[in-house]
């Protein structure tokens, strides 16, 4: 879609944990960067640990514990794209996304990378995010006109000049192969991220930055826990699997008034 609405995805694979990530860091900084991805930054990430149970062979409880943990992020000259490696985790993500399958070529140009400098022995879960703005055209169209009515809640039943603050709706899907959730949020003011979502730095387009008034957001996710072997070729087809199951929820959130608009 030429004027698609997406303004963020990212995608993720959560593999074995590999403790002395912070060693492996130069090997991978230098792939990264002769592969577009110059601009690299070190952080930490403060991890809370709600396991109860004793570590140390006793019979008494230990309560939550912290940890701080490295946090590689290696992104692009103009800061639209990049990795986060993690101890146990590799995601890629974008403010600039064009189509599927050059996003998931993109991601697995990070991927081998990773696992050419640590070598992974298996991955537990894969997930891909969507977070799309549905921006009406001031005096042109409304809210419903672009989201089918099951997920306009009361914005979709109350008269126009009832200040709705916040709207949410939120569909959890339990498929055989897949867990999708499926949340639209109603809101008036500037674009935005939900809390657990943060951009990492990275550079949103200024007709997103523009955004402001009534618009919703239809954050899609989906992801499949299955432990097994690493194999670049089955997370590739898992990969894939996850984007149709997106992509259903994403064309039963909006109408077809809306994918005219978006060609």
């Amino acid at each position: 879609m030429q004027n698609a609405p997406v303004y963020y995805v990212i995608a993720q694979v959560r593999h074995n944990p590999v403790l002395n990530l912070g060693t492996y860091a130069p090997q991978i900084q230098d792939r990264m960067r002769k592969a577009g991805y110059p601009d690299y930054r070190l952080g930490k990430t403060l991890v809370l640990n709600l396991m109860m149970q004793p570590t140390d062979g006793s019979s008494q409880l230990q309560g939550p514990a912290t940890e701080t943990v490295e946090r590689h992020t290696f992104l692009s000259m103009d800061g639209t794209c990049g990795f986060i490696v993690e101890q146990g985790a590799l995601s890629f993500h974008t403010t600039e996304y064009d189509v599927f399958n050059a996003f998931s070529k993109e991601f697995f140009v990070g991927l081998d990378i990773v696992h050419a400098c640590l070598t992974l022995d298996f991955v537990e879960r894969v997930g891909i995010r969507y977070l799309d703005a549905v921006v009406p055209v001031p005096g042109q169209s409304e809210l419903k006109d672009y989201l089918a009515p099951g997920v306009l809640g009361l914005a979709g039943v109350l008269a126009d000049d009832v200040p709705i603050a916040l709207t949410i709706s939120e569909t959890h899907i339990q498929l055989a192969d897949a867990n999708l959730l499926s949340r639209t949020i109603v809101q008036n003011g500037a674009l935005g991220f939900p809390m657990d979502l943060a951009t990492q730095g990275l550079q949103v387009p200024e007709r997103f930055q523009k955004v402001h008034g009534v618009h919703a957001i239809i954050d899609t996710d989906a992801s499949q826990t299955d432990r097994s072997p690493f194999d670049s070729n089955q997370l590739r087809e898992r990969l894939d699997m996850l984007h149709t199951k997106i992509r259903m929820a994403f064309n039963a959130s909006v109408t077809e008034y809306a994918l005219n608009a978006w060609k």
